[in-house]
């Protein structure tokens, strides 16, 4: 039963759904029984309505430009249009896929999977007093430009006192970090990243945890998009 409703899922029109915001990640699980994992992105978004509706879940073996792309025709032949913003990481391949298929689309780089990166060049004494000036930035500032002004004094801080590793880190892809700010207020804490995204997939990893390697491809998504399905779609749409 569940298979033939994940069938119709990917096979539905989504014309009717006027989309504000997309969300996009994706999660590496055991697909086969042997092999390396492998790549399950997730497409999710808020209507014009407040509505969240989940979208693709499909599978890309590398994360490459090629599978990003791949899921973004397929949703513009589903008849999805443009959305106003789109959020996700800075994996090279899925900007060049977004750029691809939505080319007027603002782009938001994912604030957590940013400060990810950010953390991971500094050393342990040294994080907590970035992580606060960084949220700070963000949370303080009442504009784009205003947001870009600190997280560029947060550069310099970090040139400054050699973590130059770090600053080159903060400074790439810096205008993007800060698009959510254009949108009105009541939306810029949700469309700043993808986190209720990444605790979805969270959850779908410690479902699947107990049965360590999926016998193949259609089993995995089927589990991927019911679990995902009751956690994105069916829950209330407050965040």
């Amino acid at each position: 039963e569940l298979r033939d409703r994940f069938e119709q899922f990917k096979r539905r029109d989504l014309y009717e759904i006027r989309l504000v915001a997309l969300f996009l990640d994706a999660t590496f699980l055991a697909v086969r029984p042997s092999g390396p994992k492998e790549g399950v992105l997730v497409a999710w978004g808020f209507t014009d309505t407040g509505e969240r509706v989940l979208l693709s879940v499909m599978l890309g073996m590398r994360e490459s430009y090629e599978d990003w792309q791949a899921l973004g025709r397929d949703l513009i032949a589903r008849g999805l249009g443009a959305p106003m913003l789109i959020v996700a990481d800075g994996a090279p391949g899925l900007v060049k896929a977004i750029e691809h298929c939505w080319p007027d689309t603002d782009r938001q780089h994912c604030a957590v999977h940013r400060l990810r990166n950010l953390l991971a060049k500094l050393p342990e004494a040294q994080r907590e007093r970035v992580r606060q000036a960084y949220w700070q930035a963000l949370d303080d500032a009442i504009h784009a430009r205003d947001a870009k002004q600190r997280l560029q004094a947060l550069v310099d801080d970090l040139e400054a006192g050699g973590f130059d590793s770090a600053a080159r880190c903060l400074a790439d892809d810096l205008d993007a970090l800060v698009v959510h700010l254009r949108y009105p207020t009541r939306h810029r804490r949700r469309w700043r990243s993808t986190n209720l995204l990444e605790r979805s997939l969270g959850e779908v990893k410690r479902r699947t945890k107990v049965m360590g390697r999926f016998p193949g491809e259609d089993s995995c998504l089927t589990l991927v998009w019911a679990v995902l399905d009751l956690l994105i779609t069916h829950q209330t749409n407050g965040i």
